[in-house]
């Protein structure tokens, strides 16, 4: 008993001072010039597991070996099988996609492809910094989706989820360092800003018969947003004060009331006579404002469906056909400029600018927590009539 513990511990003092001391073996060069190391990962499903890495010399290969070998000793899982960038992308998208709304999963899918097409099949713990930094400027120089440069917001939420994909594998014991924390967003990006409807939009908003007409409207000369509309009772209304309460929203992904999402958001709204004449007209002013076909909250699906087809008619109705041709049966072309729910409520604040309104009515009135957040639309709606303005001037010195 006690000799072959001897000889165990002899083994094991003979396999260190091996490992340690004496010289690797030398692997043949390959065809390409390179050799070629396999490490041992251990067994996946009964079957042994190896990695090859490779170095122009024996000694950068035999580096790299040793670089594995520690991850290993860490922790780290270096599976072949399991280290690309997209792999791990994907799963961070699967994550996510548990605790946030359908079109919030979209937006993070969109901004994952972004890097997934470039870097999809590189191993993720291989990626560095300037290879993320190209991805991020050539985004920041022309957005695929709209042909122009991206605003400082899109890139900060792109980089956001390349951070967050990495930091998915880091605590997943893939690799130990994130690339993308230190991403930079180009000085030079224009800033985000809502578009606001223009006259002839918001001519359209108020004309056309649609379900989808009472959401407008009480986004664009009230204010509320998408979830304040959805939860809004005509109870909270009172047409003779001329005023709606904001008590609560609708939470999208849980499919229930919740409280607005700050103390500002509890608001009393006084609309205009323009908003007041509607509602008036309506022939059911009980329970929900703006409800679906069988009387209930709209949900997610049903927003994204009917807004869709409100677009859709907008566009057939007041679009400019002339001298396009589309063949009979088929979808009309699109030709005006596609808008969103946020837009109207962009527009209003937007009005509220025009018809003299001071910022902090204004600030109440949109339901801001911070000033600054209304005080940066007021500051960019000044920038922009002082462009205007300095057009028309140049305008009449030419006369």
């Amino acid at each position: 008993m006690a000799k072959s513990i001897i000889a165990a511990r002899l083994r094991k003092v003979n396999t260190f001072w091996r490992r340690t001391f004496m010289p690797k073996k030398s692997n043949k060069k390959r065809a390409d010039g390179l050799i070629a190391v396999q490490v041992y990962l251990g067994r996946v499903n009964g079957k042994r597991k190896y990695k090859t890495v490779y170095g122009k010399t024996q000694k950068e290969a035999n580096a790299k070996a040793d670089e594995i070998k520690l991850q290993l000793g860490k922790g780290i899982d270096i599976n072949p099988e399991n280290d690309t960038f997209g792999y791990w992308a994907d799963l961070w998208i699967k994550s996510r996609k548990r605790e946030c709304t359908p079109a919030q999963a979209r937006a993070l899918e969109t901004r994952a492809n972004l890097f997934i097409e470039i870097l999809g099949r590189r191993p993720i713990s291989q990626i560095k910094l300037y290879e993320l930094q190209a991805v991020v400027d050539d985004f920041a120089e022309e957005n695929p989706t709209t042909g122009k440069p991206s605003a400082k917001k899109t890139i900060r939420d792109y980089v956001v989820a390349a951070m967050q994909i990495f930091n998915y594998a880091i605590d997943n014991r893939i690799m130990e360092h994130n690339p993308a924390n230190r991403l930079r967003v180009p000085q030079d990006a224009p800033e985000a800003h809502r578009r606001a409807l223009d006259a002839h939009e918001r001519k359209m908003v108020l004309e056309m018969p649609h379900r989808a007409q009472t959401a407008a409207m009480l986004m664009m000369l009230a204010g509320l947003r998408r979830g304040e509309v959805t939860a809004l009772l005509w109870s909270d209304i009172d047409l003779k004060r001329k005023t709606i309460s904001i008590t609560k929203s609708y939470d999208f992904k849980n499919g229930m009331l919740k409280e607005p999402k700050t103390k500002a958001g509890r608001r009393i709204v006084f609309i205009p006579d323009e908003l007041v004449n509607y509602l008036l007209a309506q022939p059911d002013r009980s329970g929900i404002v703006f409800k679906s076909t069988t009387g209930t909250m709209m949900n997610e699906p049903m927003w994204q469906r009917l807004w869709r087809y409100y677009l859709n008619e907008l566009n057939r109705s007041y679009g400019d056909f002339t001298g396009l041709e589309f063949q009979k049966n088929r979808k009309w072309p699109f030709v005006i400029e596609p808008f969103t729910p946020h837009c109207l409520r962009h527009t209003y604040c937007t009005m509220l600018y025009e018809a003299g309104v001071d910022v902090v009515t204004a600030q109440h009135l949109m339901g801001h927590s911070d000033i600054k957040t209304t005080l940066g639309i007021y500051t960019h709606l000044s920038q922009e009539k002082a462009e205007r303005d300095i057009s028309k001037l140049n305008e009449f010195l030419k006369k």
